[in-house]
């Protein structure tokens, strides 16, 4: 349903504001693979496409543990669990807003770094949070999922010609969904493996591959 709605929206987009394809016919692959090209050339972009990495790690040990944490460690009912998801949900509505407000005085990678930074940090105590304190960490987690998210999008935006953006949003959407494939299991194995502290270590993992981007890649950050 949503993406039907999503269409219909376009659809009712004035002409002038559709972006003209070639009249050469592309192939979908064809696509991706430009898009691709053009969004690991471009610093900014790359730096942000990483940093997805990390928030991906933190963003799916919430969709896969949560349940387990509330209905399992807690004891408690779909009602709980549905209120804390709804906190992570909320997080999400209340960063977008704080990013429109600010997004003209913080440059969107710094959004982009401090929002896998919060989403890394808030997970790591969730093994050990009460169910008055869980839903405050899923608040800022979401908050986190959102500033990698949303200024990412705008970056792509600012950074690629109109032309292409198109072509570059949808290899952006296959490299991000792959970074969900790759870290999903992940979350599942740590989840099994490591019940009590799934969260704690799923974090650590989620920091690290942070701190490795920001330490090896940092100067991808400035636009050349």
């Amino acid at each position: 349903m949503t993406f039907l709605f999503s269409a219909l929206l376009i659809l009712t987009l004035p002409a002038s504001l559709r972006v003209e394809r070639e009249n050469t016919p592309t192939s979908p692959l064809g696509d991706i693979r430009e898009g691709t090209l053009w969004l690991w050339r471009d610093g900014p972009l790359r730096y942000a496409l990483l940093l997805g990495l990390s928030a991906a790690v933190s963003g799916a040990l919430v969709l896969v543990g949560t349940v387990g944490l509330v209905r399992g460690r807690l004891g408690l009912g779909e009602l709980e669990y549905g209120w804390t998801m709804a906190a992570f949900g909320i997080g999400a509505t209340l960063a977008a807003l704080v990013m429109g407000a600010w997004e003209n005085r913080i440059p969107r990678t710094t959004f982009v770094l401090l929002g896998a930074l919060v989403s890394s940090l808030a997970v790591l105590p969730a093994d050990w949070a009460s169910l008055h304190l869980l839903p405050f960490v899923w608040v800022l987690a979401g908050a986190g999922q959102n500033w990698v998210n949303l200024p990412t999008q705008a970056l792509i935006a600012d950074r690629t010609p109109e032309a292409l953006q198109g072509r570059v949003y949808g290899a952006h959407f296959a490299w991000s969904h792959l970074w969900w494939v790759l870290v999903y299991p992940i979350a599942g194995w740590l989840g099994t493996h490591f019940p009590d502290k799934a969260f704690l270590y799923g974090g650590l993992v989620a920091l690290g591959l942070l701190l490795g981007v920001e330490l090896l890649f940092k100067s991808w950050k400035r636009p050349r």
